[in-house]
């Protein structure tokens, strides 16, 4: 019922890049072919580091296509990683779609493809004015605010 054509990491310019800036977003993007009509499809992607770690699992929820059957024809669908939220480091793709009611898997490609992830030393990154490793499967970053409270 679908046939995958291609899938592709995109920088926010919608470049086609192998290497992203991790305070940058990023896009992982499929492209398929939609042949036999009347299917409700979930476009989904999982996302493993270096290590074989399972990162996460991104479902469509593209609210114009939830739950609607997809005519015959080609679709391209982008999912949007926001930047600063990645660690550093090797990490691959592994798109896949099946149909809902009833539930079947079309296709999937393990590692489809691959990006890394770089952190610069400017420190306007999550990195700040650390220079060291930092671990973790993801690394967001978040808004901190601190109170300060004099002595006596």
């Amino acid at each position: 019922m679908v046939r995958l054509r291609a899938v592709r990491v995109r920088s926010e310019n919608d470049q086609i890049t192998n290497t992203m800036d991790i305070r940058k977003p990023v896009a992982i993007e499929m492209e398929y072919d939609v042949i036999k009509s009347g299917y409700v499809l979930l476009p989904h992607f999982d996302l493993y580091n270096d290590d074989g770690i399972h990162i996460f699992k991104a479902l469509d929820q593209d609210p114009d296509w939830r739950r609607r059957p997809r005519p015959e024809g080609r679709y391209v669908s982008k999912a949007w990683i926001p930047g600063n939220f990645l660690s550093e480091g090797m990490l691959f793709v592994t798109p896949a779609l099946i149909t809902l009611e009833p539930v079947i898997f079309q296709c999937a490609v393990r590692d489809a493809v691959s990006f890394q992830v770089v952190d610069s030393t400017d420190g306007d990154s999550v990195r700040g004015d650390w220079a060291g490793r930092l671990g973790g499967a993801v690394r967001p970053l978040l808004k901190w605010d601190t109170q300060f409270i004099p002595n006596g």
